[in-house]
């Protein structure tokens, strides 16, 4: 039940009893009066609040793309297109690259996503339960975990390749980005997919079957068409994350190199910001083209789904697959849990393994190793983690009310400008940051600052979708209600929806804490050595050949945000009969 007591409402009714008693007149004036100045007050409160957001929004996003569009026509102290003559030129074959593993991964990705969600949405009971526990799992690992997996297990001295089988072969070419790209960019596809199934209307399959289809009719003539815009999400999301993946080239890619691998090298390497700012300008075209792109696809994902008045019984689909599609999603649903599987059991072991004359035996002279690395950074991105979590989560649940109740103006303007970091490289990103930030009024290089809210607004995207459908799910006839018995926007807003949102307030929380402690891209360019973070850390023992070191940092940044995000969730989304009562 809505506590109306908070903003009021009961005590304006009480007076209103005593005005009939005989105290009307003097407490009339007086609540009018009182009313007028809090209603000024809050109103004022209410637009300040997202003109704040508004503000923010156009500086720590809009602000740093501008610095990098500017950056890149200057040339010799002043105004040159020289960059821009032979950019396309000089970069096709990294361009062609990009796009040659972009495609693929993109598809392999979303197509293994699909089958994984397919397979969690048939299943049933603990079936379901592990399923949907491992493709968690797989959302917080770190970066770069997937290629030290694959050159373990792959590698010219794989476990598998060479232990097993007898092989020497180079994992270091596309395929292996191809591959390891499509595995990890499957986990965040099949969530999607889930989410997507799990709304979808069951009394469409219902009819179709009552219509005589067999399942598998019914699945190529009402699942896949309805399921097919999400599908489409999936791969141009995937398509932008690989062509910005810089980390994965890097570590695995040995002579085959890409347009982000390239930018980064141009920054790291000869500091060269001129030139990466136009190449980053490269890549800035077609992500306009995948933000218009997307957004057709949301719309038409979203109205395919049920938004609650749909028969759903269970949380699996109503119908049992047979035959060549069944087959079909059972051995990709196979291939990739047990691949999950795998590179988690390869990094807890590799930790504690070391190899001598070719025989492995477990050993904790790792961790002699581990400590000469900088371990202050693991406590330094617990931190860093917890303020994006709390303060992006709050933040984009408010901007993402504002945009989608208030029907502010400029709406589709803000939308684009909030989505633009999720379709960015992070190294465009990044770049943006140092460019806008090093001088000035808001000289933030170099602190800590700059980290934290380089990671806020690189995830703002996805948080403010994820609240605008459950905005979307909430029946706005309660906030009418509110502001019927006197209530203002601010105090609906504070009484009404936040409270309504707590569900969606912990799911965002996991969702940035857990980016935030595996995040590599942007930030990679703004840490400084009084600020690295983790993934820095594991970045350098994978570069100095110290696998046995890279897992156990994995290891260590596995564990906490599981003991973190559980705490979390166990403390937020807890039952109220559970609590302790407390005497009135």
């Amino acid at each position: 039940m809505i506590k109306l007591k908070r903003f009021g409402v009961m005590e304006n009714m009480s007076k209103q009893s005593r005005c009939f008693a005989g105290e009307g007149m003097d407490f009339k004036r007086g609540r009018q009066k009182n009313s007028t100045a809090d209603t000024w007050y809050y109103r004022a409160l209410d637009r300040g609040i997202f003109y704040l957001m508004a503000a923010l929004v156009l500086v720590f996003v809009l602000w740093p793309l501008l610095c990098i569009a500017g950056k890149s026509i200057q040339a010799d102290g002043g105004i040159s297109f020289r960059h821009y003559h032979s950019l396309f030129t000089d970069n096709f074959k990294l361009l062609k690259n990009s796009f040659f593993v972009a495609i693929p991964a993109a598809l392999l990705s979303t197509l293994i996503g699909v089958a994984v969600a397919f397979r969690v949405a048939l299943s049933k009971g603990r079936i379901r339960s592990v399923l949907m526990a491992i493709l968690l799992m797989t959302m917080v690992s770190p970066p770069f975990i997937s290629s030290l997996v694959y050159i373990q297990l792959f590698g010219r001295r794989g476990w598998i390749t060479h232990g097993l089988l007898g092989l020497m072969i180079s994992p270091y070419n596309q395929w292996g980005i191809i591959a390891m790209q499509s595995l990890h960019f499957a986990s965040l596809n099949a969530i999607f997919m889930i989410g997507l199934l799990n709304n979808l209307d069951h009394n469409m399959i219902y009819a179709s079957r009552d219509l005589g289809a067999s399942p598998t009719e019914t699945l190529k003539g009402v699942v896949f068409p309805l399921m097919l815009p999400g599908a489409g999400v999936c791969f141009i999301l995937s398509l932008i994350r690989s062509i910005s993946d810089f980390g994965t080239p890097i570590v695995i890619g040995g002579r085959f190199n890409t347009l982000a691998a390239a930018i980064y090298m141009k920054l790291i390497g000869y500091a060269q910001l001129e030139e990466a700012s136009a190449m980053n300008m490269l890549l800035l075209i077609p992500a306009v083209i995948v933000f218009v792109l997307f957004r057709w696809l949301m719309k038409k994902s979203d109205g395919m789904i049920s938004t609650g008045n749909a028969a759903k019984t269970s949380g699996s689909l109503p119908m049992k697959i047979r035959g060549p599609i069944s087959w079909g999603i059972n051995l990709i649903s196979f291939v990739f849990y047990g691949m999950m599987v795998m590179q988690y059991l390869c990094i807890f072991l590799t930790g504690f393994l070391k190899s001598k004359r070719g025989v492995y035996y477990f050993t904790l002279e790792n961790f002699n190793s581990l400590f000469a690395y900088n371990i202050d950074s693991l406590v330094r991105s617990v931190q860093y983690s917890l303020l994006v979590a709390v303060f992006g989560t709050l933040f984009a649940m408010l901007f993402a009310y504002y945009l989608e109740r208030r029907k502010v103006r400029f709406k589709g303007f803000y939308d684009f400008v909030s989505t633009m970091p999720y379709l960015l490289p992070g190294t465009c990103f990044g770049i943006g940051y140092i460019l806008a930030f090093n001088k000035g009024p808001l000289r933030l290089t170099g602190t800590a600052a700059i980290i934290v809210l380089n990671m806020i607004f690189k995830q703002l995207p996805t948080i403010t979708k994820l609240c605008g459908t459950s905005l979307a799910q909430m029946n706005a006839r309660m906030e009418d209600a509110a502001r019927d018995l006197g209530a203002g926007n601010f105090f609906v807003t504070k009484d009404i929806v936040l409270p309504n949102l707590t569900q969606t307030f912990v799911t965002g929380f996991i969702y940035n804490f857990t980016s935030a402690m595996t995040t590599a891209g942007a930030i990679m360019f703004l840490i400084s050595s009084r600020h690295k973070v983790a993934v820095y850390t594991l970045f350098d023992a994978i570069n100095s050949g110290e696998y046995a070191v890279a897992s156990l940092i994995s290891t260590m940044i596995i564990v906490i945000t599981l003991l973190v995000t559980g705490a979390v969730s166990a403390v937020m989304l807890r039952k109220p009969g559970n609590r302790s009562r407390t005497a009135k």
